[in-house]
């Protein structure tokens, strides 16, 4: 459970969830437990934007594809057999 606890940003003490300031060193500068998935999620998801933009960004932007040879020269056939 020592991942789910509040810890003071000044002396790194352990402090309760509904306290407002620490009990060691009176600072008002309690760090969550959360903060750092939070960060996790947050830098997920922009991950996952960035990488879905890249790929919608290069399917939309795709160069023609070129006949190739043998679809030339079977065009030909065609028009040459009506």
């Amino acid at each position: 459970m020592l991942y789910h606890q509040y810890h003071c940003a000044c002396c790194d003490k352990v402090v309760a969830s509904v306290a407002k300031e620490c009990p060691e060193c009176g600072s008002h500068n309690i760090r969550s437990p959360y903060g750092f998935w939070i960060f996790c999620i947050v830098t997920c998801l922009v991950v996952i934007v960035i990488v879905k933009s890249v790929h919608v960004y290069l399917n939309s932007h795709q160069e023609p594809a070129h006949p190739t040879l043998l679809d030339v020269l079977n065009q030909g056939n065609q028009k040459t057999l009506r």
